[in-house]
């Protein structure tokens, strides 16, 4: 009886690993000359601000690069934390001297204890609601690990980072929620004449508190509430934001059927351009002050 060769076999192992491996390292911006290219382009782009919408499916990870300075609000669920770490080392970064975790929800602070792990970290922000979840035990015991105490975020509170640039907290304004979406802060960036608004996943509670303040919200560029849910986006606040650009961070099928059509026929009826995450990737936007940059869209 012939033995039988298994050399074929394990040459197609071999090739199906090396194919396997490729997709890996093209998904992730290490290699691969299209990704490189455009990785190095956005870099070298002078613009002293840039952000980020991050691609990681179902789930929040914004970066911001900020005169210098690397900021990160979110980071998906654990299972989008290695592709967030990637995604930053891909633009070099090895310090995070901003970290804001919106709210105790899985798809925004799920990964976070991982990708705190990775990086310096220079502070961290936070609303003043904590869960009994494993997420958010890793998270703190990774904030303790650093040497931090975590700054809880308040509306009215501001960073600056130059005359012309800064991070301004609109909410929240209240001790306590019944839901956790809305200790969800509402961040404006301003740029000079620019400005990109955050907005995690506040509800129209949140979005009716903040005009009541009657503080300027005009933006640019908008990250949609709540991944486009009916519960944001009411029309009297995207009226008064008025964006050009709404980027929605939403997974391709995903079993909360977000975005809502009827958020996005809101938004198109606005005239607002709507860029989703899962049929775009990541969207990277600059800014010099005078106009909004669209780098990777």
């Amino acid at each position: 009886m012939r033995k039988r060769s298994y050399f074929p076999m394990i040459l197609i192992a071999i090739l199906l690993a090396g194919l396997a491996g490729i997709y890996f390292f093209l998904d992730y911006g290490i290699v691969g000359v299209e990704k490189t290219t455009e990785v190095e382009r956005i870099q070298n782009s002078p613009l002293p601000v840039k952000v980020h919408f991050i691609d990681i499916g179902q789930g929040d990870a914004t970066f911001i690069e900020v005169m210098g300075q690397n900021m990160l609000i979110d980071a998906g669920e654990k299972e989008h934390a290695e592709k967030i770490i990637e995604y930053l080392r891909s633009y070099d970064v090895e310090k995070l001297d901003y970290v804001i975790a919106t709210h105790p929800h899985e798809d925004h602070i799920g990964g976070m204890g991982e990708v705190l792990s990775a990086f310096d970290v220079q502070s961290f922000y936070m609303p003043d609601k904590h869960l009994v979840t494993k997420s958010f035990q890793h998270m703190m015991s990774e904030v303790k690990n650093h040497g931090l105490e975590p700054i809880y975020i308040q509306g009215g509170m501001t960073l600056n980072f130059s005359k012309d640039i800064r991070m301004e907290f609109l909410s929240p304004n209240r001790d306590a929620y019944l839901n956790p979406n809305n200790y969800s802060p509402i961040m404006r960036l301003v740029v000079g004449n620019n400005a990109f608004l955050f907005t995690a996943d506040a509800e129209e509670l949140v979005e009716q508190e903040v005009l009541r303040l009657g503080v300027p919200l005009a933006s640019d560029v908008m990250k949609v509430p709540h991944h486009g849910s009916k519960t944001s986006s009411s029309e009297a606040f995207l009226e008064k934001v008025g964006p050009k650009y709404g980027v929605v961070t939403s997974g391709l099928g995903n079993d909360h059927n977000l975005p809502s059509p009827e958020i996005l026929e809101r938004y198109g009826t606005l005239g607002i351009q709507i860029l989703l995450t899962e049929e775009m990737g990541s969207v990277v936007f600059g800014s010099n002050g005078k106009e909004v940059i669209p780098l990777r869209n």
